[in-house]
C-alpha cells in the first residue's frame, strides 16, 4: 500500500496528478495489497467497473496482465517492468546526476551505494551513478552495498570505509519520517541532504493518456500482430528528474543544471564512449553508445566500484522471488 512502500506511494502520487490535470476528463480507481494469486480477480473486477486503461505496477503482474490484454482486446493494460523489450524510464540517467554530486561533494573521495537487489536495471543505475562521480572526480570509488545480502550490517560498513557521500533510497513514505534518502552527506556527525532522483508517474501517466487522447497512441504498422509499446522515457520527457536541496553550493547546483540540459538535449549520453568494468574493457568505441538492450542487462561493474553483483544463494529469502521474477540472466561473484 502507499504507506507501506515508497514504489507504490510513488504511483499513488501518479494517480493523484492525474486527477489533477484531467479532472474533468478521468476518472481513476486504484487497488492496493493486491498479491500475484489476485492479481487476475483484481483486473477483471476494474475491467468490471468500466475501466479501459489499467497499470500493474509490479512485474509479478505480468502473466495476469497479458492474460486479461488476451481476453480483453479493447483494454489497454500496462505492465511496469524494466525485463521486457517494451520497458519504462532511462531512471540511469538521474543517478548519474547523482553520482557527480556524490563526487563533487565527498572531500575523502569516498561515496557509498546502496543497493537493494540485483535486478533489471539496477545495475545500469549504480553504474550510471560511478561513471558521474568518476566524470567530476577521477579519484572517486563507490562502495556497493546490498541491503537483501544476508548477514550485512551495512551501518558498521559505512563506517568502516568512512564514506562521506552515500546514496541511499529513491523515495521514502511519510511515516518513516527520514532523512537517509536520496544523496546525502556527513560532516563533523552531521546529516545534510543534497539531492534525491525523481520517478515523475505522474508525468508519464499524464504524457501516455494525452497520446491516447490526440490520437497518436501507436501500434506497429502490422496490425494483424500487434506488439507491446515501448516507452522508454528519460529526462527529457520530463518523467525522471533530480531534486536539488539547498545544502547544494550553487556551483555544482549549476553543474548538475548543464548535465541535465545536455542529457535532454540529447548531446551527452552516459553510456557512451570507452568504458570500463572492473574486470576490463566494456566498451572501446569513442563513439558509440550502449543500447537499450545493453543497458537494462547489463551484468557488470563499473571499474571505480568496490563491492560485487551477489549470487542468489547470498541473498535473504525474501529476496529470491524477486530475482526469479526480475533478475539478471549472470550474475558474476
Amino acid at each position: 500500500s502507499p504507506e507501506t512502500s515508497a514504489w507504490t506511494y510513488a504511483h499513488e502520487l501518479g494517480r493523484l496528478h492525474l486527477e489533477e490535470a484531467f479532472s474533468d476528463e478521468v476518472t481513476t480507481l486504484y487497488y492496493d495489497n493486491v498479491t500475484q494469486q489476485t492479481a487476475e480477480e483484481y483486473i477483471e473486477k476494474a475491467i468490471g467497473e468500466g475501466c479501459n486503461l489499467i497499470f500493474t505496477t509490479t512485474p509479478s503482474f505480468v502473466q495476469a496482465s497479458v492474460k486479461a490484454a488476451i481476453a480483453h482486446p479493447k483494454i489497454r493494460i500496462l505492465n511496469c517492468s524494466l525485463n521486457t523489450s517494451h520497458r519504462y524510464s532511462r531512471m540511469h540517467e538521474a543517478k548519474f546526476l547523482m553520482g557527480a554530486i556524490a563526487g563533487a561533494m565527498a572531500e575523502n573521495n569516498r561515496l557509498c551505494y546502496l543497493a537493494d537487489y540485483p535486478i533489471y536495471g539496477t545495475i545500469a543505475n549504480i553504474n550510471a551513478f560511478a561513471l558521474g562521480a568518476k566524470m567530476i572526480n577521477p579519484r572517486a570509488k563507490v562502495y556497493l552495498e546490498w541491503s537483501s545480502v544476508k548477514d550485512r550490517d551495512i551501518s558498521e560498513n559505512i563506517k568502516r570505509t568512512q564514506a562521506s557521500c552515500i546514496s541511499g533510497k529513491d523515495m521514502i513514505i511519510p511515516e518513516e519520517a527520514s532523512r537517509y534518502f536520496g544523496i546525502y552527506h556527513y560532516e563533523n556527525g552531521k546529516l545534510h541532504n543534497l539531492a534525491m532522483p525523481l520517478w515523475h508517474w505522474g508525468k508519464f501517466y499524464e504524457e501516455l493518456i494525452r497520446t491516447i487522447m490526440d490520437g497518436t497512441w501507436k501500434y506497429d504498422d502490422d496490425t494483424s500482430s500487434l506488439k507491446a509499446i515501448n516507452y522508454w522515457w528519460g529526462m527529457s520527457a520530463g518523467v525522471v528528474d533530480v531534486i536539488c536541496s539547498q545544502n547544494l553550493p550553487i556551483g555544482t547546483k549549476r553543474l548538475v543544471d548543464f548535465l541535465k540540459k545536455s542529457i535532454c538535449s540529447g548531446a551527452f549520453n552516459p553510456f557512451t564512449g570507452i568504458l570500463y568494468s572492473q574486470d576490463g574493457v566494456v566498451q572501446e568505441d569513442p563513439d558509440r553508445s550502449l543500447t537499450p538492450e545493453e543497458i537494462v542487462t547489463m551484468d557488470w561493474l563499473a571499474e571505480n566500484i568496490i563491492g560485487r553483483i551477489p549470487k542468489i544463494e547470498e541473498l535473504q529469502e525474501q529476496a529470491k522471488p524477486v530475482l526469479t521474477q526480475q533478475g539478471i540472466e549472470t550474475r558474476k561473484g
